[in-house]
């Protein structure tokens, strides 16, 4: 309402400011002449004193302008004294009306304007504008003019005669032909100037061309008027052809408008629009041909011209109206008005010409065009801004179908997880043949839906425009042969020959996107292998040179794929519905549903297009061309630098990860995630070191050679980028070789890239899965895997099942999705309990921070808590996290300390329920009066020893002695105080656990 109320107050601003400059012009006798125009451009017109000679000699008085006695002779002869006011500047002028004109002063012929017959081939000449210069010696002297034309209409037409200097009479004739000469040239130039603003709008609008012809038709009739006027001569040298060529454009000026009103009616009358716009061209030709012929001149025509264009105005109004009562005119009204107002002048000036044919009805027809030309621009402005708001409203909703999608995918894929994971656990335990039957159907359909959503979520990122072309350096060998590796087994297992052609591809380094390029012959092969029976599947590769550079100065090739099957074939009326998403939504006859559709968008998306070629029962051919930049010198060379990270083959033939002889530092600032990730690494049988900060990180990566190091890139007071460079410096200096690994809760496109581009090897997206941080190991350790030792299977995790069973009863925590993150249940149930004993002094430092308004640590804080959530199941607490985080990241600050207090209000309802479990928990275990009991002397050097460790930061030391000290029966004091060290060591907090041993504890 503000900015509507402000917009008017502009507008009546800008009115009164307008209104203002008229008023000056007129007090300021703006339209009066000026004393220059009455001194310097003097003109007097002869009107009185004018006798006409007869033929026999008679002399009778005669008015000027006015008509000649017709006498038969087709001529006229007029003649008076000159006035004692001319000079040497002064001019004396007549005006033709299609006469021969001879002017004659004291019996000397002074000057003519004469055209044969055979000259001009007409019975009638062009009027024209006949000046004779005066001199002193002719005032006072007799000047007679004779007018003659074969054509009676015009032979006796007597003219006014002006004398004065060439200027005043010119400015005379502009301002008495001011309709017919000043203001055609005001419409052409508006016409012009519309007419280029439309052109450059249909350019980019193709709706816009359609105003383009209205622009067009209002040119011609200003330049028809221009060409005809009195005045032409001013404007073109041979007025001859002038004047025809304006009869020419008058009698085409329908067509434009017939074939814009076309185009604006939706093409309802093409015909009969088609069948006008036929008749005037007809009507143009033949009456142009009839001029030339000598039959009829362009002036007798007129009344022909003018029915025509009559007519055909008045049937553009009748369709109009049609529509308006149909209801069929919804857009391009303005435009339609401009019609009807057009179309009512044009007749009005119609019937003026047919009252009378010698005064100028024209100015009617301009105030018409004028109209037309207005209503065109502004309903094209218009046209636009609705344009632009519906594109606006369109790509909102398509934002919001997306996020729909997204949030729907997101919904169904949880539970089908869920449902494939106790699936597994059904195919696991189950003996019995018809329950793991019924099993594997499910996992196979789960299997499949889960595909669908996938393909429906990457189909909304590629429509919403959030997937990015990202360019790398890769092995068009190694991606071709690793994909024959994948699929080959997959044929196998339906007794399929998989076959691999290649030409130009061995050792051929390119640059391009290697995923998206893997995906989409990976998804080819499969829908291929997936629709074929019997027979073979082919993977052909070709790279072929294409002999020009781009801007970069790269060597430009073609890098070819064919997929080719023996399989059931597509028939031709559905190869044309394969990359509908609205058509080709199942999977039948060899279509591949969604992922042909995602494919085609996808290479779409990097300049190429999925070629189809089939027949039903033979097969089907698969292919597509990218164009890919080769790599060159220094590429290479630091392509051959990077590690090469073994293909999904190798990961299955290779299975678990173990080695005893690794090193491997975890850097995070959530001990929960500290906890899951040192549980995973555990049955790697690496020796394990965790830090809670960057700081730290980098003074223990001093004291101790790591191979790897996972490095959690947002972490408060030092980043995860910052601390990696530090620590990287730190073993360059040595040269030491060391892999960082970025930890991440944030998974996006082009994730790897960027990480790497920071200075990262790699990167995992957290909850860390046991699959990824084992396939990291694989890649970039191989040569340390070790034989796996026997252990026992049959580990008593009883223990956990009670404390398990009692989770699962808090509600907020999935526990299926718990235990997926963290890998097992032990290590779930650490993580839940971590959550415990972290929350409290979390919840403090969140509500400090909402204190201070400190939006750089609370992002930090809430993306800790995003991801430690997501850990335990708690996925609509990490969900809120993650919205505040983002929008701490868009710099919303009070959208985000607006928000947190609910957050903060959530995590302590969490932390309630959680808490109120364990502390029952360890109630209950305390209770054990079969534990022996501890001396004070034990219990001292217990506590000095974590001490010591506390301050060397020895924490894995402080967790075996507190193990130790769970075997006796302790004083409360001393529980509480246990307990507070448990705290500390959970936080990694040295000051803590030092703080608690120090401290009196009240019981």
């Amino acid at each position: 309402m503000i900015r509507e109320a402000k917009t008017k107050f502009e507008l009546i601003l800008c009115y009164l400011l307008l209104l203002f400059v008229v008023i000056k012009l007129f007090s300021g006798n703006f339209l009066r002449a000026s004393e220059y125009v009455k001194k310097e451009l003097y003109y007097s017109v002869l009107s009185e004193g004018w006798e006409e000679i007869l033929g026999n000699g008679e002399r009778i008085p005669v008015e000027v302008p006015g008509k000649a006695s017709q006498t038969g002779r087709k001529q006229y002869t007029i003649e008076r004294t000159l006035p004692f006011t001319i000079n040497e500047h002064s001019w004396l002028s007549v005006r033709s009306t299609r006469q021969n004109m001879y002017v004659y002063i004291n019996g000397e012929l002074r000057k003519s304007y004469y055209r044969t017959f055979e000259e001009y081939g007409r019975p009638s000449v062009p009027s024209f504008y006949l000046f004779v210069q005066l001199s002193n010696e002719d005032r006072g002297k007799p000047v007679r003019i004779v007018g003659a034309s074969d054509n009676e209409i015009y032979s006796y037409t007597i003219n006014e005669v002006v004398v004065g200097n060439q200027m005043g009479i010119w400015y005379y004739y502009a301002i008495k032909d001011y309709s017919g000469f000043v203001l055609p040239i005001i419409v052409m130039i508006i016409a012009i100037a519309g007419l280029g603003v439309l052109v450059i709008v249909s350019i980019y609008n193709k709706n816009g061309r359609r105003y383009v012809f209205l622009g067009v038709g209002v040119l011609l009739f200003s330049s028809w008027e221009v060409l005809i006027s009195h005045l032409r001569q001013l404007v073109f040298f041979n007025i001859s052809v002038a004047s025809e060529a304006g009869y020419m454009l008058f009698s085409m000026i329908p067509i434009p408008f017939l074939y814009s009103l076309d185009c604006i009616q939706n093409k309802r009358y093409h015909r009969s629009n088609l069948l006008f716009a036929i008749i005037v061209g007809a009507g143009s030709f033949f009456t142009t041909w009839f001029n030339d012929e000598g039959v009829i001149t362009f002036p007798s025509s007129m009344p022909y011209l003018v029915g025509i264009s009559v007519t055909s105005t008045i049937y553009m109004i009748i369709t109009i109206f049609i529509d308006i009562f149909k209801g069929r005119l919804t857009e391009n009204r303005i435009t339609c008005f401009g019609y009807i107002a057009f179309a009512f002048s044009s007749m009005i000036a119609g019937i003026f010409y047919v009252i009378n044919p010698d005064q100028p009805a024209t100015p009617i027809v301009n105030f018409g065009m004028i109209l037309i030309m207005v209503c065109a621009v502004v309903d094209m402005i218009m046209s636009y801004v609705l344009d632009r708001r519906d594109r606006i409203v369109a790509e909102e909703v398509s934002s919001a179908k997306s996020q729909f999608i997204a949030s729907m995918s997101h919904e169904i894929r949880t539970p089908v997880n869920s449902i494939l994971g106790m699936d597994e656990l059904i195919l696991r335990e189950s003996k019995e043949d018809t329950i793991t039957t019924y099993a594997r159907k499910i996992r196979d359909y789960g299997k499949a839906l889960l595909r669908l959503i996938n393909e429906i979520l990457d189909y909304s990122r590629l429509e919403s425009g959030k997937v990015n072309v990202i360019e790398e350096t890769y092995d068009a060998e190694i991606a071709i042969t690793s994909l024959y590796k994948i699929f080959e087994p997959m044929a196998e297992k339906k007794d399929l020959t998989m076959e691999l052609k290649q030409h130009g591809i061995e050792g051929r380094l390119l640059i391009g996107d290697n995923e998206k390029i893997c995906k989409m012959i990976g998804e080819i092969l499969n829908n291929a292998i997936t629709y074929t029976e019997k027979g073979k599947v082919t993977l052909g590769a070709y790279i072929e040179n294409l002999g020009r550079t781009d801007d970069t100065g790269h060597e430009l090739v073609m890098f070819s794929i064919v997929v080719t099957d023996t399989g059931v074939g597509i028939s031709p009326s559905d190869i044309g519905k394969l990359f509908d998403p609205f058509e080709n939504t199942g999977e039948k006859d060899g279509q591949g549903g969604m992922t042909l559709v995602v494919i085609n968008r996808l290479l779409e998306l990097v300049g190429s297009k999925l070629n189809v070629r089939s027949r039903v029962g033979k097969g089907s051919e698969f292919s597509f061309d990218l164009i890919q930049k080769l790599a060159n010198e220094k590429e290479i060379a630091s392509w051959k630098t990077k590690p090469v990270e073994p293909d999904l083959s190798i990961l299955n033939e290779k299975g678990r990860y173990y080695s005893d002889n690794l090193k491997v530092l975890c850097v995070d600032d959530s001990t929960m995630n500290l906890s899951v990730i040192e549980g995973l690494l555990k049955r790697t049988g690496a020796d394990i070191t965790t830090s809670i900060s960057g700081e730290e990180a980098i003074e223990i990566s001093k004291k101790e050679d790591f191979d790897i190091i996972f490095m959690d890139h947002r972490m408060p007071v030092m980043s995860g980028e910052k601390a990696m460079r530090m620590i990287r410096k730190h073993y360059d200096k040595a040269k030491k070789k060391v892999i960082i690994i970025a930890l991440t809760a944030n998974e996006y496109e082009g994730a790897k890239k960027e990480y790497q581009s920071m200075g990262f090897d790699n990167y995992l997206s957290k909850p860390v899965k046991t699959f990824d941080l084992e396939r990291m190991l694989w890649t970039y350790f191989e040569d340390r895997a070790a034989e796996i030792p026997e252990e026992d299977a049959g580990e008593d995790e009883s223990q956990y099942g009670s404390l398990f069973r009692q989770i699962k009863q808090i509600e907020g925590i999935n526990t299926d999705n718990g235990i997926k993150n963290c890998g097992s249940k032990e290590l779930f149930i650490n993580a839940v309990k971590t959550f415990a004993d972290t929350a409290e002094d979390n919840i403090s430092t969140l509500q400090r921070i909402i204190d201070d308004r400190d939006l750089h640590n609370g992002v930090i804080k809430v993306h800790a808590l995003k991801s430690n959530a997501r850990v335990i199941g708690m996925q609509e607490l990490s969900d809120h996290a993650a919205y505040l985080e983002q929008c701490g990241d868009e710099g919303k600050e009070e959208e985000f300390f607006d928000k947190v207090p609910g957050l903060l209000e959530e995590y302590k309802d969490a932390f309630g329920k959680v808490r109120e479990f364990f502390e029952e928990d360890e109630d209950s275990a305390s209770i054990d009066e079969d534990l022996p009991l501890i001396t004070s002397e034990e219990l001292s050097d217990a506590y000095s020893a974590i001490e010591e460790c506390a301050k060397s930061l020895d924490y894995d030391s402080i967790e075996g002695i507190l193990g130790e000290l769970s075997g006796y029966k302790l004083p409360d004091a001393d529980k509480k105080r246990i307990k507070l060290i448990k705290k500390g060591l959970a936080a990694a907090d040295s000051s803590k656990i030092i703080e608690a041993i120090s401290d009196n504890i009240e019981v």
